[in-house]
């Protein structure tokens, strides 16, 4: 019984050292191969600013760009090179991608999802594999769940 006071009121503290995340902020990376050349970066937009798109498809939602970065054919981008508003989209809560171009190449977000999103130069175009990247606190609390589990079995072991 006593092990299990102790545990719990170890796990009460380490919930109260990492709080639940309360940022909106949402970070994706990408990449892909257009015309023989890789191409790689990341972006972040606030996904508390999700905004019906098109009033007659109320399920279709988009978000303005916090941060842009991406390198192809040894340049790199940023947001600042973007033309008119970048921004990424989600039909029915499920993220569609990246809308933006460049002097480089365009985004075109997806249909229904993500795997029919794809990057053109103009001439050649790719697919692009888009992957959420976790917040700090994600890997924390595993950090923190492995910590409890190596905790009981040393307790069990001895």
């Amino acid at each position: 019984m006593r092990n299990i006071l102790r545990t719990t009121a170890l796990a009460a503290a380490l919930l109260a050292t990492f709080p639940a995340a309360q940022a909106a902020t949402q970070s994706y990376s990408f990449l892909g191969t257009l015309n023989a050349i890789q191409f790689s970066g990341s972006f972040s937009f606030d996904d508390s600013l999700l905004a019906i798109f098109d009033s007659s498809d109320p399920l279709l939602t988009v978000a303005p760009l916090s941060a842009f970065s991406m390198s192809y054919n040894d340049v790199g981008y940023s947001l600042a090179e973007a033309w008119a508003t970048p921004d990424v989209s989600f039909y029915n809560g499920a993220f569609l991608g990246l809308s933006l171009s460049n002097s480089a190449v365009t985004f075109v977000p997806g249909s229904f999802n993500a795997s029919d999103a794809y990057v053109t130069d103009g001439i050649h175009s790719a697919d692009i594999n888009y992957a959420p990247v976790p917040e700090p606190e994600t890997y924390a609390m595993l950090l923190a769940g492995l910590g409890l589990l190596a905790l009981r079995r040393r307790q069990r072991s001895a």
